[in-house]
């Protein structure tokens, strides 16, 4: 039986409040992927508690890589079997007709996987302007966003568009910049864009390793490890390597730099560099608390790295939903409307 998203189903139960949008997208998770679906997978948890959920959307532009990282999810936590490709016309998201020909998202499609004892569902949305309704549709069943930038285009238009429908809907969301493998593509020309042209504090928690003008692996600030993956089984597996004395020195100045951007945000962090008198002292357990507490209150954006298509980063991205995006009860708001102390509203 395939499982369909435990937020939608609650609301399928009343057909009148459900948009024929998102019955559509129900209609997706029913009938399309039960053929590809195996029933367990890497992290598969049969008692699940809400904080181990999380309900997301992919944003991008047109051909940003939207589809393709989410095969690579499906992929990776044991959902699919085939490693399925946009232009083989073979996606699990991608299966209207006029998609598979054209080779883009027309519909919003839902998934689910699990992943380190999570659930994560997950809606693929259209990255086209005349498909932006079918955005704003999906916004509003999901409790935050991983936004995927190309990174020789950095921001574009749509970009700006899908991330205006995240702010009006008060949703955290993460930056996948993917296409690393490009020749052209630029990582802090992208960080750059994220800040001048949305007006965010993107907080960057990883570096490229570049080798002979090649995406080679991903350094993790944090951790101060080089991840590289196994090109023999389509990134599947992968493995830390130590850094380079160079390398080192720039993550560990990153790392200062994301302590320096966070104790200005979050109080318990700036304690804790008080106390110990130094940023050499923070345990990293605290600087990724502050992260996440700072992700959910919408102050900083974390940005990643990788190229989906050369089944690099993913992984990790994954790893970075689970620890920074809210569960659904961290989502729950109540707020008044009109003023009025007996009028209120759930969100």
């Amino acid at each position: 039986t395939v499982q369909l998203l435990p937020i939608m189903l609650l609301l399928l139960c009343n057909r009148s409040v459900v948009p024929r949008g998102i019955r559509r997208i129900l209609r997706t998770a029913a009938t399309v992927t039960p053929l590809r679906w195996n029933h367990t997978g890497p992290g598969a948890s049969e008692t699940l508690m809400e904080k181990n959920i999380r309900n997301i959307g992919i944003l991008a532009h047109i051909d940003g890589g939207k589809t393709t990282t989410t095969e690579r999810m499906l992929f990776y936590a044991g959902k699919t079997n085939v490693l399925g490709e946009v232009h083989h016309g073979n996606t699990v998201t991608d299966f209207l007709v006029q998609e598979r020909e054209r080779g883009i998202t027309i519909c919003s499609a839902a998934v689910s996987f699990d992943w380190r004892d999570h659930r994560v569902n997950l809606l693929d949305t259209p990255g086209h302007i005349d498909f932006t309704m079918e955005v704003e549709q999906s916004l509003a069943a999901v409790d935050g966003t991983v936004v995927i930038l190309d990174g020789s285009a950095g921001v574009e238009a749509q970009t700006v568009t899908v991330w205006s429908q995240a702010d009006r809907h008060r949703l955290p969301r993460l930056v996948f910049v993917n296409k690393m493998d490009k020749e052209s593509a630029d990582f802090e020309g992208c960080l750059g864009e994220l800040e001048k042209k949305l007006g965010v504090v993107a907080v960057p928690l990883q570096m490229p390793v570049i080798k002979e003008g090649k995406l080679a692996g991903v350094v993790d600030v944090l951790s101060g490890a080089q991840v590289v993956w196994d090109k023999q089984n389509h990134g599947r597996t992968y493995r830390t390597v130590p850094l380079l004395d160079q390398q080192l020195m720039e993550a560990q100045d990153k790392l200062y730099q994301i302590i320096d951007v966070l104790s200005g945000m979050d109080d318990g962090l700036a304690q804790a560099i008080i106390e110990s008198d130094s940023m050499d002292n923070v345990k990293p357990e605290l600087v990724a608390s502050a992260i996440r507490a700072c992700t959910l209150k919408q102050q900083i954006v974390p940005v990643f790295l990788g190229s989906a298509y050369k089944n690099i980063g993913v992984q990790l991205l994954m790893d970075a939903v689970l620890k920074y995006l809210p569960a659904p009860n961290e989502r729950n708001e109540i707020y008044n409307c009109f003023g009025s102390d007996f009028v209120g509203k759930i969100s």
